[in-house]
């Protein structure tokens, strides 16, 4: 999430603009007369279900909270951020935060060259011995920048302050450690090494591997200022554009697993690096494919993270406020279907096994993965002794918030009937129990969470028509959005406005990059990183005029949305919106001529 995204989720902007002005309650809505120019009929618009401003009379513009803000207070983008970070008690990231933010990734890199040199070396044999056992090839080593830690306990930290690295950055990025006694010696010693990458090709950490006895097996980078396990999938900047392109990611537990997937071809491979994907993960995920296939270990403990895994995925899932369409293991996220998958791998064999010693099971183990219901419902009743009625009870209370959350009544009672059929029970008795259940469980949860406040899952607000339309313009200087009618009213993510208006602008990128507050700078390098399918000089001006009608269509319904919800949704339109309702019905139809 974004500092803007992070902000406006604790700012409402009826409490924003009703903080210069008087607002009137105009159905789901509020209205006033324009604070920007004289009127006489109220036309300023504050949507509360989309958090944004509109003037359907002369004005004609409109925005979030942070572009009301500038406007009425006439301040830049940087200095309305800083004003409302204040306001909403968000810490900013100062110059001194960004230059150690990015000394700490070039000690990563360092270190990287470092481990890579040791593994090529004479000292690196016993490393290399154990990927031949493992089948792992001298390409796929490269590609994936394998290393290892070299024993000694001070190597690194001397290879690193020879270089002129500040120690304490060194010590903060986790690849050195400060003992009681004051000394400071490397956290890797005689491991194999997994460089974990950002989607920009950015080293944020390291998983590492003991390749002797030695407890624990693997080990991490401790949490940094850039490096958080939780929030990174290993593996995922080889395989984003596959998954992209496929529609399909599949994820596996361990780095191994990771890297023998895509050294045999399978290249929708990540790993959540451990044990159950967290909601950053997979909201991360979501953003890039319609498939989602878990395939961990078939052992206890990975049946174990699975359903920890699925709990977590849902979690993700059901606090995105979109719409969603749960069933049958498909799932609504921000508009798109997500359909959620369990693959059964054959007792004993590890993901990396089946695929080095028989691709075609694995295959077939991918493809027949089940709905997640389905695995989540089988496997939560098995850990009960449904045999007593003590236990049946048990299994009801822990499947059926499951069940009940599905939208889909056919599927929620498909499901029901499957819960009944494993239960061995009548159906007409298992909605009693789980009635009684509900009610007695609201009672509680209503003297337990009276005064306080539901807690906020915070996920990935990534636009991503709005990104690729400045993706395109940033990699193809060449293109004229005016020309194409993109306009700054089309983007709904204040940073992408902001972006949009400095491209516009200028000719260069290092123009941009001067033309935007500081606080950006990060923002548009991820744009910048973000990877195009090849593209002919006339399919780049097709994908543009493309993404720029989707952006206008979306743009104009959610403005006749907007009008409409101000009204008694009884009675007919007023005259007050009934004729910019024809104005943007007409401008509809233009937008979709075109598009033919």
């Amino acid at each position: 999430m974004s500092i803007v995204d992070e902000i406006k989720d604790r700012l409402d902007i009826v409490d924003v603009v009703s903080g210069y002005m008087a607002l009137t309650k105009a159905g789901s809505n509020f209205k006033a007369n324009c604070p920007f120019h004289q009127e006489k009929t109220p036309s300023f618009i504050v949507s509360v279900e989309r958090q944004t401003w509109r003037c359907f009379g002369a004005c004609s513009t409109g925005g979030d909270a942070f572009s009301f803000v500038m406007k009425k207070e006439d301040l830049g983008f940087g200095e309305a951020l800083r004003m409302l970070a204040e306001k909403t008690g968000v810490a900013l990231q100062s110059k001194e935060d960004g230059n150690k933010t990015d000394s700490l990734l070039r000690v990563n890199k360092e270190a990287i060259a470092f481990y890579v040199n040791i593994l090529d070396s004479e000292e690196g044999k016993f490393a290399q011995n154990y990927l031949t056992l493992r089948g792992i090839d001298r390409a796929t080593a490269l590609m994936f920048q394998l290393g290892f830690s070299p024993r000694g306990g001070t190597r690194l930290k001397d290879h690193l302050t020879g270089l002129g690295f500040n120690i304490e950055h060194c010590v903060e990025s986790g690849l050195l450690r400060r003992f009681d006694d004051g000394s400071i010696r490397d956290f890797f010693w005689g491991r194999l090494m997994f460089p974990i990458y950002d989607s920009r090709g950015n080293v944020l950490g390291f998983g590492a591997r003991a390749l002797e006895n030695i407890e624990p097996k693997y080990i991490n980078t401790p949490a940094t200022r850039i490096f958080d396990k939780k929030n990174n999938l290993y593996g995922l900047n080889l395989a984003a554009e596959a998954i992209r392109s496929d529609g399909r990611a599949i994820i596996v537990e361990g780095y191994m697993d990771v890297i023998a997937a895509h050294q045999y071809g399978y290249r929708t491979v990540v790993a959540s690096m451990g044990t159950a994907l967290t909601e950053q993960q997979v909201s991360r995920l979501f953003s890039m494919a319609g498939k989602y296939v878990l395939a961990l270990d078939p052992d206890v403990a990975g049946q174990e993270a699975t359903l920890r895994s699925l709990e977590s995925s849902w979690k993700a899932i059901d606090t995105e406020p979109a719409s969603r369409n749960r069933s049958s293991g498909v799932v609504q996220q921000k508009g798109k279907s997500v359909d959620l998958r369990i693959a059964s791998l054959p007792d004993g064999k590890d993901p990396d096994e089946l695929i080095r010693e028989n691709p075609v099971i694995w295959d077939q183990s991918i493809d027949t993965a089940v709905p997640f219901m389905d695995f989540y419902i089988n496997s939560m009743i098995s850990k009960f002794n449904t045999d007593t009625n003590e236990g049946k009870h048990s299994a009801v209370l822990a499947v059926s918030p499951l069940i009940l959350s599905t939208t889909n009544s056919f599927d929620q009672d498909r499901y029901f009937n499957l819960l009944a059929e494993k239960l061995k029970v009548d159906r007409q008795l298992l909605e009693i129990n789980v009635s009684k259940s509900i009610s007695n469980q609201r009672r509680i949860t209503n003297r337990q969470t009276k005064n306080v406040e539901k807690p906020v899952f915070l996920t990935d607000r990534r636009d991503y028509l709005e990104d690729y339309a400045l993706a395109l313009l940033i990699n193809n200087p060449e293109l004229d959005p005016d020309q194409n009618r993109l306009a700054v009213e089309y983007f709904k993510k204040t940073e992408n406005r902001e972006l949009f208006t400095s491209v516009r602008s200028s000719s260069t990128i290092d123009e941009v990059k001067e033309n935007l507050d500081e606080s950006l700078h990060e923002y548009l390098d991820g744009l910048i990183g973000l990877r195009l399918s090849p593209l002919e000089d006339w399919q780049v001006e097709n994908a543009f005029l493309e993404i720029t009608e989707r952006l206008e269509q979306r743009y104009l319904k959610e403005l006749q949305a907007t009008l409409l919800l101000t009204e008694d949704v009884k009675s007919p339109p007023s005259r007050d919106v009934e004729h910019p309702i024809v104005s943007l019905n007409s401008d509809l139809k233009d937008s979709f001529k075109r598009k033919q």
